[in-house]
């Protein structure tokens, strides 16, 4: 019978469809939502419109959507037990929906198309790459206490919205410099404005007039120079655990392998990893993504 139904109001779309149908955008059709990913909108006449959304759903007067939709009992994904934390509906779901949920077995997050939140179904019909179950948050969020936490300038349950607005909410340069959204390479990217004098991706480094000499940089230091209208000044990028202009403090040495908080540069995301080998610690410098900062009680990239 619902088959019939389709068909019926089908061929009254085609009946009554004009030249201007949907001139108004009722279906409020745009970027995913559009007519390869299976949205489309068609003038029934006299006021009329149908907006139909993919597996032959559809609405009348309103927008179709696999998610949100005016009666919750129709979505793709429902809230079993309290398992479902969002359903997704954009590029980076599935063909075109997923279930964000809880898997009560582990406690992690996870992506599937089963509509009751049954974590062991994949995401089918797709072929993005998507992380494991411990890591289900895209762009670089980290999943931990039950959410993810995402880097700056994106937002979600599983971090898939992105808003070029807030690239800067989280972002912390040094020295009195200033976070400003530009995109020297394409997208839209939080970058750090430097005051006269200082230079670096988070304005942490402070220059020396002049040339560079193999002298000016202690402790391993690189210098590297950079020219602003007609004066040049030298910086020196020190070594993991020391900084200083000339990188002539040492603030940090590994005592024991693991995973430990940068004081120095903690509000721009770093963190330091100790490492044993061949039989003695070594140092990285590690960065979690822009906005996030080293947690030292889950070891993890954090708020």
């Amino acid at each position: 019978m619902k088959t019939s139904i389709i068909i019926i109001v089908i061929c009254h779309m085609f009946s009554y469809a004009s030249a201007q149908g949907c001139s108004n955008n009722v279906c409020d059709l745009g970027d995913y939502f559009n007519e390869t990913n299976g949205y489309r909108c068609y003038d029934l006449g006299a006021g009329s419109t149908l907006c139909t959304c993919p597996g032959s759903a559809y609405e009348i007067n309103q927008p179709c959507r696999l998610c949100n939709r005016a009666n919750p009992a129709n979505n793709v994904c429902r809230n079993n037990n309290g398992k479902l934390i969002q359903c997704l509906e954009s590029n980076d779901s599935g063909t075109s929906y997923a279930c964000a949920c809880i898997d009560t077995t582990t406690g992690d997050l996870a992506l599937t198309t089963n509509a009751d939140c049954d974590t062991t179904v994949p995401l089918t019909g797709s072929s993005t790459t998507y992380p494991s179950t411990s890591s289900a948050c895209l762009n670089g969020g980290v999943f931990t206490d039950g959410i993810c936490h995402c880097p700056s300038g994106y937002s979600g349950a599983i971090c898939q919205d992105k808003s070029d607005y807030n690239l800067c909410e989280k972002v912390r340069c040094k020295n009195n410099g200033v976070c400003a959204i530009q995109n020297p390479d394409g997208p839209n990217q939080s970058v750090c404005l430097c005051r006269y004098g200082t230079w670096g991706d988070y304005c942490e480094l402070k220059g020396t007039l002049g040339f560079c000499s193999a002298s000016l940089c202690l402790n391993g230091g690189a210098c590297t120079e950079n020219v602003i209208g007609s004066t040049r000044f030298a910086y020196c990028e020190c070594a993991p655990g020391y900084s200083g202009t000339k990188c002539e403090t040492k603030y940090f040495t590994c005592s024991t392998p693991g995973s430990f908080p940068d004081t120095d540069m903690h509000e721009q995301g770093k963190y330091f990893e100790c490492k044993m080998i061949s039989g003695s610690l070594r140092i990285e410098r590690k960065s979690c993504p822009k906005g996030l900062r080293f947690n030292t009680i889950s070891k993890l990239c954090t708020y």
